[in-house]
């Protein structure tokens, strides 16, 4: 009788020690700040999505250089359809984006949906001046339509390049 009720507390306090460290890994799992956005719909569309990037240490450009792979996720959107992943850069990182410019992902990749509406496209951007590292930026993104509607949008964010 003894013996179960010993193996239980202990049964209990490896449980809980599991659990503690679990939620310790879970909390270092955090994405670094500028390194993933949300895309919401603009004017009362629907459908919404997600851009990661992950800076890499493999300067393509040249020494101290911005290389990152990405990904954006999109789901709710028009079955078939095509769209473009826009950026607006700002160069005043100021947290307000006032870029002017739309810069294309490299190739000016075309992202179709599937039947339900949702797809995917993985991309890679290396960049050289100014985009050295150290160099902090403002930046927006938006999906828009092959017509060049914005469907979808990120809140303006700053990235630092690594």
């Amino acid at each position: 009788m003894r013996s179960i009720k010993f193996l239980a507390a202990r049964s209990i306090t490896l449980l809980a020690a599991l659990v503690a460290l679990n939620g310790a890994f879970a909390g270092a799992a955090q994405a670094e700040p500028g390194t993933h956005v949300k895309l919401t719909p603009v004017g009362g569309g629907s459908g919404g999505g997600m851009i990661g990037i992950s800076p890499t240490a493999h300067d393509v450009v040249g020494a101290d250089t911005f290389d990152g792979q990405g990904t954006v996720n999109l789901h709710g959107l028009a079955p078939d359809t095509g769209y473009k992943l826009l950026r607006w850069v700002d160069l005043d990182p100021d947290g307000v984006c006032t870029g002017t410019m739309a810069l294309s992902l490299p190739g000016d990749p075309t992202l179709t949906t599937s039947n339900g509406g949702a797809g995917a496209l993985h991309f890679q951007i290396s960049r050289g001046a100014p985009f050295v590292d150290g160099v902090r930026y403002d930046v927006i993104a938006r999906v828009v339509d092959l017509a060049g509607h914005t469907v979808l949008q990120s809140d303006c964010l700053t990235a630092t390049v690594k």
